[in-house]
């Protein structure tokens, strides 16, 4: 992928399920609603000085949530993860769209 332009979606890997998990007491702060599940399904990502990811997450049934989170590149051994939202009221064939 080259430098700025999203990729397509992707199942979702082991990073991004954990970059998810990481997310979801923030995600339920954000949208004032309390998910009995929380499991990436798919994303997408954007090489910046760092990565851009939206991530769309099952939260229960045909229920789903989009995550923007932002990832840093490796700096003096430590990387900075940043919660940039979360959008809900989707379905499982709704379009992974960066907001």
């Amino acid at each position: 992928m080259s430098c700025g332009g999203w990729s397509g979606p992707k199942p979702a890997d082991g990073d991004v399920c954990m970059l998810t998990k990481w997310m979801w007491n923030q995600s339920e702060r954000k949208t004032d609603r309390r998910y009995k599940e929380f499991n990436a399904v798919e994303y997408r990502s954007q090489v910046v000085a760092g990565y851009n990811y939206v991530i769309k997450v099952q939260v229960g049934g045909n229920d789903y949530v989009h995550l923007m989170i932002f990832q840093s590149l490796v700096h003096d051994d430590k990387i900075t993860i940043e919660f940039l939202g979360v959008r809900g009221g989707y379905k499982r064939e709704d379009p992974l769209v960066p907001f």
